[in-house]
């Protein structure tokens, strides 16, 4: 056939030039061109992996049963002439890929001499084919020894691509990271370098050093890549490592790439709060102090990895999605665990009601937090029924403490939460009593270390934690919380702050300035927040004599006289961020400062385009629209704003036009934009509105030359 004579023909001419580049490889320069060839390595050179594996296959089983009078094998030539041909391609490319940097030389060396000598090899076998017709035991000799140096050399590109042991890692047992309890955990060892090893040595190890970052021990990690020290505690965004780890996972420096095992939520966390904290590597997690965030987050990942096994069946699947929601969200406290943890969220809208709805789980359920929820001591016979429960939150509940013998009947419970609570010191006594009770945590309870020595003295298993105490200590008060259901009015209402600290003062501005003691209004249950601002800023703080002063708090309001019947889109939001639709904008839910909330409309590639429709015409003469801004997510304010409204949806004139000031950095915090527009009183029953991305991203930001995103999640009337 003419297209074999063709492949044939060239194989000569490929593995000479193939030798060259060997010979020569110190002194030739790979073009651009040629590295994107280079860069196809491991997505071809499966096809002479398989082809060659096919062609052993048929030279040790079946070419005998197959070969003409004259002794021609067309199956096995044909196969060995398609090895050869796609061997010295794939070694080709292999060999352009290895001028890129970042790999280690030693590994990369052996990979390569045995990828070159898998096409020399086959080159040769393909021009003494008839040869190894007659010799039908050479033959099968030889192909062993042929699949033995495909595999070997494979397995070096998957450990240079994937990590050192790839292959064989599932089933070796002998290198798994050994479970530890949270008394003897370290932080780096037993909280940072496991996720590291998980999520980010495959491309970062001494074999594959991509960006020259190697991850494999404290001092090269501390060293750093190519582009500097992984993080910086003093910069707002905390350096490269978070900044690449909060991009999103299409951005090309997104960290991990896209198609790899993203970080979890958790994982994020953890490498936040301890880059934040400064970065230790040599603190043992239980010297951290009691409050220490890296603490609390080392209690849940900890206690996971210890859990003990359960006897119970694992919840049908589809009962537990139906259960879990914005409000009360639902997780196996593991992989393939039957045990489920169970965590309430927005006070407002809890009820006793939720709890009865679980009990199709409630043999499920071994955690459960309610923390901050309006939960009263009738309400703990409820929660009696859960009788696997491990863990029980009821930090800052409503509860005294009256009931808490029902909770004895939950036999496997270990650790009970009651932090920030009015609890009566008497009605705690009965804990005593709790078979496997072993923390209970009383944090600004009004507990003191006298009640703890008569209890301890009836049930010595049991750890009661007050928090840390230090009356020489001088403490930073927690900033107040704003307690108000809503925040968005029509008419005027009370400012709800509350501090759980007794004998704080709060002060508060409206004017967006930092509230002092001084020159600050203080605050009292009396305050109404104004209504003749479209938005108003509520920045509060506390204050304490012998107490270090608490942070601002910022809150914004949004005021909202005139609600439309409808929202329509008239350009498609992205297929991640399209909430739901246009109701998003009009249903009087502000988002959280996240972009994976699905409360939020996402645009990028097109304008923000919708038109606002009311039942009849308003007198209008502010128009207000909530934005994300997150700078490191590349979601910027918009370029430009067009507001157009009128009685006719045909007839419009321009009500605003707003070209928002752009960021001059990539620091400060993710926040709540927000762009009001103000105008003459206008009768309108139609608006239109344009809000464009930034079209290309500024030379400081990492993505520079990329589009921003606009996120869009409500949009107010006067």
């Amino acid at each position: 056939m003419k297209w074999k004579s063709i492949i044939s023909t060239s194989l000569v001419p490929l593995n000479v030039f193939l030798l060259f580049v060997l010979l020569f490889e110190n002194k030739l320069q790979v073009p651009a061109w040629l590295q994107v060839m280079g860069r196809l390595h491991p997505v071809l050179l499966h096809f002479p992996i398989v082809l060659i594996l096919l062609y052993l296959t048929w030279q040790i089983f079946s070419s005998e049963q197959f070969r003409n009078k004259t002794g021609e094998d067309h199956v096995g030539d044909t196969l060995l002439l398609l090895s050869a041909f796609t061997a010295v391609i794939v070694a080709l490319m292999g060999f352009f890929l290895s001028k890129e940097p970042g790999y280690d030389s030693n590994s990369l060396q052996w990979h390569k001499y045995l990828g070159i000598a898998t096409s020399l090899l086959f080159f040769v076998l393909y021009n003494f084919r008839t040869w190894l017709a007659v010799h039908p035991v050479s033959t099968k000799i030889i192909c062993c020894f042929s699949a033995l140096l495909v595999v070997f050399a494979g397995h070096l590109g998957g450990e240079i691509t994937h990590g050192e042991n790839f292959v064989l890692n599932p089933v070796n047992k002998g290198k798994e990271r050994k479970q530890v309890a949270f008394e003897d955990a370290l932080v780096y060892e037993d909280l940072i370098e496991p996720i590291l090893e998980a999520k980010c040595l495959s491309c970062h190890n001494s074999k594959k050093a991509k960006g020259q970052l190697i991850m494999e021990t404290k001092e090269l990690l501390l060293k750093g890549g190519k582009n500097g020290i992984l993080w910086d505690s003093t910069k707002t965004d905390f350096g490269l490592m978070m900044s690449r780890i909060h991009l999103p996972e299409e951005e090309k420096k997104h960290m991990p790439p896209a198609g790899k095992p993203q970080l979890t939520a958790e994982e994020i966390n953890i490498l936040y709060t301890w880059v934040r904290t400064g970065s230790d590597m040599k603190n043992k997690v239980a010297d951290l102090s009691a409050q220490d965030s890296l603490r609390l987050l080392a209690l849940t990942v900890l206690s996971s990895a210890t859990e003990e096994h359960y006897d119970f069946a694992a919840a049908d699947e589809s009962t537990v999605r139906k259960l879990s929601n914005n409000y009360r969200v639902i997780n196996a406290i593991a992989e393939n665990s039957p045990a489920l943890s169970v965590t309430f969220y927005n006070r407002n809208a809890f009820n006793a009601k939720q709890l009865e709805e679980l009990n199709p789980i409630s043999m499920q359920v071994v955690s459960l937090s309610l923390e901050s929820m309006p939960v009263k001591d009738e309400d703990l016979k409820l929660i009696s029924q859960f009788k696997n429960l491990r863990k029980l939150n009821l930090n800052f509940t409503e509860i005294t403490g009256a009931n808490l013998a029902l909770l004895k009947n939950i036999l496997p419970l270990k650790s009970l939460s009651l932090s920030g609570t009015k609890l009566k010191a008497s009605n705690l006594s009965v804990l005593t009593s709790f078979p496997n009770l072993k923390n209970v945590f009383l944090w600004s309870t009004g507990v003191t270390e006298t009640d703890i020595t008569a209890w301890h003295s009836k049930n010595k298993n049991i750890q009661y934690d007050l928090g840390f105490r230090g009356e020489n200590l001088v403490f930073k008060l927690t900033p107040p919380i704003v307690q108000n259901e809503d925040n968005i009015f029509a008419q005027a209402i009370p400012l709800q702050l509350k501090h759980y600290i007794p004998g704080v003062s709060m002060y508060y501005t409206f004017d967006g300035k930092e509230p002092d003691s001084i020159q600050s209004p203080s605050y009292n249950n009396k305050v109404v927040l104004p209504v003749n601002e479209p938005v108003v800023t509520v920045k509060a703080k506390a204050f304490k004599e012998g107490w270090i002063n608490s942070d601002v708090i910022t809150t914004r309001f949004f005021k909202s006289t005139y609600t439309p019947d409808t929202l329509i889109l008239l350009t498609e939001p992205d297929i991640k961020y399209r909430a739901k639709a246009g109701k998003t904008l009009i249903d009087k839910e502000k988002s959280e400062l996240s972009s994976n909330s699905y409360k939020w409309l996402g645009y990028r590639n097109d304008p923000f385009v919708a038109m606002m429709e009311f039942p009849q015409a308003v007198d209008a003469t502010t128009i207000t629209i909530s934005l994300l801004k997150d700078l490191p997510g590349f979601i910027f304010p918009p370029s430009k704003v067009e507001i157009w409204g009128g009685e006719n949806k045909n007839d419009m004139n321009e009500l605003s036009r707003i070209v928002p000031k752009q960021p001059d950095s990539i620091g400060g915090p993710r926040e709540n934009l927000v762009i009001t527009a103000s105008f003459k009183t206008q009768k309108i029953r139609y608006v239109k509105f344009v809000l464009q991305p930034v079209q290309s991203l500024p030379k400081w930001h990492p993505g520079k030359g990329q589009k921003g995103w606009v996120f869009v999640d409500e949009i107010f009337v006067n």
